[in-house]
């Protein structure tokens, strides 16, 4: 893989933001409702913990500064375990891609499309995700995300719009849950966080590596902020029972929301936050095509990689089943990013064995 280190800080911060917000953001105060009111509390939590795991992960990544976890697999375990892992690392990629589109979509036919029409849904997303992967360079996929942002997220201000409409004592007393709640509802609210993984992929490509570590943490650290805005906003709107029974407060916020300008505040929320649910697919789709580089010893033919990559998610989200059976996923992509998120803890050790 050839290293062209474009990547500057603006474009680290916005892939760092867009690949974790994706679908995640819609349903984390759900998410974490097991907590109670005390829900908003937890981005913080999330915050620290991705912060503690960044510590470790730039440890490894300045010992190997031109190289991507695929590489560093194949470098420290050999080829065949290498590329093993790589090949679950592509698997976890393709559920990661199957459950935001199958949730997005799950979504626009609650609200817009009475009709179900799933198969040209799900064609469109993955045809914009093609053209943006295609390119091969992953400066086209940062620009994407800086555009997209601005574009979209201008819109969740309007939940300002909803302080004034609930109980502003809901927010207090903010510590009100048990240690059992918190260890309860940490999994759920932690797959909204998922993406944070992905500076283990692109951090060859970054201009100054010297201060990546700063970068990325901005770049979390907004997320942080948003989901904390977001969690706020549906604790002072919606009652405890209703956070646990709505899986997506926000969008039943904006449904409530009415201007003179616009009827359906919900569907232009629901078809601008189409960018970044477009971005979160377009990095994983870019990290299950470098995996498939890497597995192959050879960058040619990427675009069929893309496609063949793509393939996989379509005939996936074809397959018949019920969102419980999604839920079912969701929860193996859970296991399967624990266990990516503590790889790279293990490969230091087995670095400092070999060294």
């Amino acid at each position: 893989m050839q290293k062209l280190k474009k990547l500057h800080s603006v474009h680290v911060i916005f892939l760092m933001i867009n690949t974790i917000t994706g679908v995640g953001v819609l349903t984390f105060p759900h998410d974490v409702s097991q907590v109670g009111y005390g829900a908003l509390v937890m981005p913080l939590v999330y915050g620290i913990v991705i912060q503690i795991l960044f510590l470790l992960y730039f440890r490894l990544l300045k010992y190997y500064p031109d190289h991507t976890l695929f590489e560093i697999n194949t470098l420290l375990l050999g080829k065949v375990a290498g590329n093993f892992i790589n090949f679950m690392i592509f698997i976890y990629a393709i559920l990661v891609i199957f459950r935001v589109i199958k949730f997005y979509v799950h979504l626009v036919n609650l609200l817009a499309f009475k009709s179900n029409p799933t198969f040209w849904i799900i064609t469109a997303l993955l045809f914009v995700t093609f053209s943006i992967v295609s390119k091969g360079n992953i400066i086209s996929l940062a620009q994407y995300h800086i555009l997209s942002f601005f574009l979209s997220i201008w819109i969740i201000l309007i939940l300002i719009t909803g302080f004034n409409k609930g109980d502003i004592t809901h927010i207090l007393p903010l510590l009100n849950f048990t240690a059992s709640d918190l260890i309860a509802a940490f999994p759920k609210g932690y797959l909204s966080f998922i993406g944070f993984e992905f500076i283990l992929f692109f951090y060859p490509f970054i201009n100054n590596q010297e201060r990546a570590y700063k970068h990325t943490s901005i770049g979390i650290w907004v997320v942080v902020f948003m989901y904390t805005f977001v969690t706020v906003a549906s604790v002072i709107r919606f009652s405890d029972w209703e956070l646990q029974h709505l899986q997506f407060p926000i969008v039943n916020f904006m449904q409530e929301v009415e201007f003179s300008f616009a009827v359906r505040i919900d569907n232009l929320f629901v078809n601008l936050w189409l960018l970044l649910v477009v971005g979160t697919t377009s990095t994983y789709i870019w990290i299950a095509k470098n995996a498939l580089n890497q597995i192959t010893g050879s960058e040619k033919n990427e675009n069929i990689k893309v496609l063949s990559a793509l393939g996989v998610v379509f005939i996936l989200l074809l397959l018949p089943g019920n969102m419980e059976a999604v839920e079912m996923i969701w929860d193996s992509v859970l296991y399967f990013n624990f266990v990516l998120i503590i790889f790279p803890l293990l490969l230091l050790v087995i670095r400092r064995v070999k060294s």
